[in-house]
């Protein structure tokens, strides 16, 4: 048979057969606890770290709520005469303070107003007043209260007093 017709065998790359495997050698003295230790190094930073953050999620998000709060109720406050006890009764019906009230606290975010009495602007330059919320605030979790109890939240809004129209 000439050379042209005879069939060529090709080679083909022989597969890895897997090996059988066996179990780890013995780890060597004074490795076998290294995992415990490490984990019990590590565990009471990274959950400090984790409660931590919450903690400061959740005054920041308070801290959001008063301001927003703050500002509404100065808005209200320019447009027509208030009290700072009718601003304290427009927060409480409008709800602008939702879920700031925390277990451990008696009470809500304290509102104040500067002058007490807001008075209609009819002559330029109107007169300022000012509209704050504090509010004491209390750690979550309670092994972060030695680092976040009593912390005072307070927020503000400077405005005049607008036109009523009179």
């Amino acid at each position: 048979m000439p050379l042209a017709y005879r069939k060529r065998t090709l080679k083909r790359p022989v597969m890895n057969t897997p090996k059988t495997t066996t179990p780890q050698a013995p780890a060597r003295p004074g490795q076998t606890g290294s995992l415990t230790v490490e984990m019990a190094l590590v565990l009471p930073i990274l959950l400090t770290l984790l409660l931590g953050i919450l903690e400061l999620g959740n005054i920041l998000r308070i801290q959001a709520t008063l301001q927003s709060a703050v500002g509404k109720i100065a808005r209200y406050a320019a447009t027509q005469e208030t009290t700072t006890t009718s601003a304290k009764n427009y927060m409480d019906s409008e709800g602008l303070v939702p879920l700031v009230q925390q277990a451990d606290s008696n009470e809500g975010p304290q509102l104040t107003m500067s002058p007490s009495t807001t008075t209609a602007c009819s002559e330029t330059p109107c007169t300022p007043f000012e509209v704050s919320l504090e509010y004491t605030y209390y750690a979550i979790t309670p092994p972060m209260k030695p680092f976040f109890d009593n912390i005072k939240l307070s927020a503000s809004a400077k405005k005049m007093s607008e036109d009523w129209g009179q």
